[in-house]
C-alpha cells in the first residue's frame, strides 16, 4: 500500500502525527512529508528520529523525510506541500476542549478552513486518498472543538462528490483519547504526582474511551488500506475507563498520600463520550479490527449485535477496567515503570 507512495503528514509534532510519521518511514516510501506550524516541534522530530535511525537501524534513510513548516490555514502554502503527493493523512487540529472553548474563532480556523484547505489542495493535486482523523467528541458535541471537527468530517466526506474531484477519496477515522499523549490526563497526573500535589479530577463519574498510541497507528495505516471513500473508521475494542478510578489507581501504584479533588466540569466538557451514533451504527461492518460505519451508497453486508452497539455507542454503558487492570494496562502499553 505504500510502496513507492509520497506521504503527506498534517500535524506531525504532535503525538499521533509524529507516531505515524516514524512509523511510515519503515515501510518502502518515495518520500514522506512532515508538516506542522511548529517550528521548534519540527526541529525535535527530526532529532528524535535521526536518533532511532542510528540506535535501531530503522530504515530511515535522509532522503525520504521532508520536514516542512505550513500551517493549513494557508491555502498556498497546502498547495504547495501537496504537490506530487499520494496519501494526505490529515492529523493537524486544535485538540484541547479547554482551549477551544476559550477561542472559538480560531478552533473554527483551523479545524474547519484548515480543513478546507488541504481538501481544496489535494484535489487541485491529484491526491489518491485523503484520511482525516477525528474524534469522539464529535457526536453530540458539546464543545467548539467537538463541533468544529464535525463540521470537518462533515466536508471531508462530502467531497467524494465535488464534480471537480475525479481522483481524490475521502474517509475519516475517529479516535477516543490516547492515553499518554500530549496534554491528556494521565501525563496530567504522573506531574501532579512527580510535584507533590493533589491529584485534579473533574467528575468523580467522568469516564472516556482510551487508546495506545500504536493501535491508533495501526489503525489509521489499516484504514488507508481498506478505504473506499465516505467511511467512517473507528478503533475497534477500545478501553473505557473512570478518570478517578485511574486516579485511585495510580495513588495506589505509587503509595502516594495527596488526595484526590474533584474541581467540577469544565466548560464544553461531557461525563461521558459516544463514539458513533445510533443512526449511524445502522449501517456498519468489522475488519482489521476497524468498525467501518458505511455510507448510505454502500452497500455491504450488515452486522447486527446489540451488545456491540451497546459499546459503542457511549463510554458510560461499556465495561469499565478497574483496579488492578487499570495498572496492568498502564505497563502493559510501557506508561508505567
Amino acid at each position: 500500500m505504500l510502496q513507492n507512495k509520497s506521504v503527506l503528514i498534517t500535524g506531525a509534532t504532535g503525538s499521533i502525527g509524529s507516531a505515524i510519521t516514524e512509523e511510515i518511514l519503515k515501510y518502502n516510501c518515495k518520500v514522506v512529508r512532515a508538516m506542522s506550524n511548529d517550528e521548534d516541534g519540527i526541529y525535535n522530530l527530526s532529532e528524535s528520529l535521526t536518533r532511532k535511525n542510528v540506535s535501531f537501524n530503522i530504515n530511515m534513510s535522509k532522503n525520504k523525510i521532508r520536514y516542512l513548516v505550513g500551517d493549513i490555514r494557508d491555502l498556498k502554502r497546502c498547495k504547495q506541500i501537496c504537490q506530487n503527493i499520494d496519501i494526505v493523512i490529515h492529523a493537524a487540529a486544535m485538540k484541547h476542549v479547554p482551549v477551544c472553548e476559550y477561542n472559538p474563532e480560531e478552533a473554527r480556523k483551523t479545524n474547519l478552513v484548515g480543513t478546507k484547505n488541504m481538501i481544496r489542495a489535494a484535489i487541485n493535486c491529484k491526491v489518491s486518498k485523503f484520511l482525516f482523523i477525528s474524534t469522539d467528541k464529535v457526536v453530540n458535541p458539546s464543545s467548539w472543538m467537538g463541533k468544529t471537527k464535525l463540521e470537518a468530517e462533515n466536508v471531508v466526506l462530502n467531497s467524494n462528490l465535488i464534480k471537480k474531484n475525479n481522483k481524490t477519496i475521502f474517509s475519516v477515522i475517529r479516535f477516543g483519547n490516547v492515553i499518554g499523549s500530549r496534554g491528556s490526563v494521565l501525563p496530567k497526573f504522573l506531574t501532579q504526582i512527580k510535584l507533590n500535589q493533589n491529584l485534579s479530577v473533574t467528575d468523580k463519574k467522568i469516564t472516556r474511551f482510551f487508546t495506545t498510541i500504536n493501535l491508533a497507528v495501526k489503525g489509521v495505516l489499516d484504514a488507508i488500506t481498506i478505504m473506499k471513500g465516505g467511511e467512517k473508521f473507528i478503533i475497534h475494542n477500545m478501553l473505557s475507563l473512570n478518570i478517578y478510578d485511574l486516579a485511585k489507581s495510580l495513588k495506589k501504584h505509587f503509595r502516594y498520600n495527596k488526595k484526590i479533588i474533584i474541581t467540577g466540569l469544565r466548560d464544553g466538557e461531557k461525563l461521558y463520550e459516544e463514539l458513533a451514533s445510533s443512526d449511524e451504527m445502522r449501517n456498519y461492518k468489522i475488519k482489521k479490527n476497524l468498525i467501518i460505519i458505511l455510507n448510505k451508497k454502500q452497500n455491504l453486508s450488515k452486522i447486527k449485535s446489540s451488545k456491540t452497539k451497546k459499546y459503542f455507542l457511549n463510554s458510560r454503558s461499556a465495561k469499565l477496567l478497574k483496579d488492578n487492570l487499570i495498572l496492568k494496562f498502564l505497563k502493559k502499553s510501557q506508561l508505567l515503570q
